[in-house]
């Protein structure tokens, strides 16, 4: 090649060099524009219907979206709105010329909401009760359930709560932001659960339609608490409401009728047998009854008898205080725990099969079986003409809930196994398992 010709090759080479390093300057000059164009301004997290979201604020005013789990999101006046996991998340900002990906960290943490144990609490006076809360949350917070008093009518120690006067207030419970409130009711109608089978027989007419509707529920919260109507624990809540916490006894009372009268009886509701939910003390729940004889009359109120048993003080067409036989205090018992077993007696009769003896299979009663556990609070426990139930069993006591004339009314009689074995009334018991829910809650003793 000639000198002249390597001159202008040289030449040409040097300027098509230059001219590559010239167009590839200009491309990556672009592309870092592209990826500057892309512009985020701000990131803010909030909280909506239980669910984190990112709010990623964008200066780009030309067509933008975000990519998130392959989902297009939109952005709308500058802002993509993502649902993201309280966790570090990875998503692209894409516009027609870039893409970019944005990292997020919403470390949230947030009560949502909560659950109160009770928000309607019914404490006797000097009993102390304890509120818990079930939270619903985002990520750990740090915050716990707060009790804050209205007035002095209860007194607070972190979620125990203690009634100090009688009446009624509001517990404002919160945790973090959220914030409830506790309706409380303080009554000395109901005492601590006491063995007294010597307490004074309730009076005629001493408890107002309001004092009843307390006492009525305060029962429903210990069955609540017991595990809810039809569970065993509810039965035995009821049975030791009305023995044990009720501040009264209530008196034997034959029964004048009852409303299951297969055996040809009286029909008659509420006289010697009170087949409704709550107590029988005011007027107010006369409204409730079917059908009355010579009634109706209030437990502890006077009422025509028509049984003629002069030794337990009963004449016939003469008025005793209206009260409970001992079928009518079981099934009293059985239907506010819950379980219905009708308005029915307490025989063992060959022309009828749904008295409570018919429940099921007769088991003796023996120093093994009463020693072994099988027998529990709940079981029914009886004889042919007459029936209880197992109020608790605690170190080789058995403690019976019945009403009988020897023991003038309603009792949670104390045996111990040898006087119960002895004991000509009291024979047998009944598995009461396949008639309740489940166990609820309960103790073998209240103590």
């Amino acid at each position: 090649m000639e000198k002249k010709d390597k001159i202008v090759f040289t030449t040409l080479f040097f300027i098509v060099f230059l001219l590559t390093l010239l167009i590839i300057n200009v491309f990556s000059h672009i592309i870092k524009d592209n990826t500057k164009e892309i512009n985020i301004t701000n990131i803010s997290y909030e909280i909506k219907d239980k669910k984190i979201y990112a709010n990623i604020e964008i200066h780009e005013k030309e067509d933008t979206i975000c990519i998130y789990n392959k989902e297009v999101i939109r952005v709308e006046n500058n802002i993509c709105q993502v649902e993201i996991p309280n966790e570090v998340t990875t998503i692209t900002v894409k516009t027609n010329k870039a893409a970019k990906p944005v990292e997020l960290n919403p470390n949230q943490n947030q009560v949502l909401d909560f659950e109160l144990s009770k928000d309607e609490l019914y404490i006797i006076k000097g009993e102390t009760k304890t509120i818990e809360a079930k939270k619903e949350v985002v990520g750990n917070p740090k915050e716990t359930l707060t009790l804050e008093a209205k007035d002095n009518i209860v007194s607070i120690d972190n979620n125990n709560i203690t009634g100090i006067e009688n009446g009624e207030t509001i517990i404002y419970a919160s945790i973090g932001n959220v914030k409830k409130e506790i309706k409380v009711y303080v009554t000395d109608l109901i005492t601590m659960p006491t063995l007294n089978n010597n307490k004074k027989y309730l009076p005629c007419g001493i408890y107002s339609k309001e004092d009843n509707d307390l006492i009525d529920n305060y029962l429903l919260s210990d069955i609540e608490d017991a595990g809810g109507k039809g569970t065993r624990g509810a039965v035995v809540a009821a049975a030791r409401f009305l023995t044990l916490k009720f501040p009264y006894k209530i008196k034997y009372f034959y029964e004048n009728g009852r409303l299951n009268n297969n055996t040809g009886g009286a029909y008659v509701d509420g006289e010697g047998r009170y087949y409704h939910d709550g107590l029988y003390l005011n007027s107010s729940r006369y409204s409730t009854l079917v059908k009355s004889w010579f009634g109706p009359s209030t437990w502890g109120c006077p009422l025509y008898n028509w049984e003629d048993a002069p030794y337990q003080g009963f004449v016939r067409g003469t008025k005793v205080p209206n009260g409970l036989d001992c079928s009518g205090l079981v099934t009293w018992v059985l239907k506010n725990g819950g379980y219905d077993p009708k308005d029915t007696g307490a025989g063992d009769n060959s022309f009828t099969d749904d008295d409570l003896g018919d429940l099921g299979t007769h088991i003796p009663l023996t120093m093994e079986r009463l020693q072994s556990g099988e027998i529990k609070a709940g079981d029914i426990i009886a004889t042919d003409g007459h029936t209880a139930l197992v109020g608790g069993i605690h170190d080789g006591h058995i403690y019976v809930v019945e009403s009988t004339t020897y023991y003038y009314g309603v009792v949670m009689h104390d045996y111990t196994f040898k006087e119960v074995l002895d004991c000509p009334y009291l024979t047998y018991y009944i598995n009461m398992d396949e008639y309740y829910q489940n166990e609820g809650v309960y103790s073998n003793y209240w103590n």
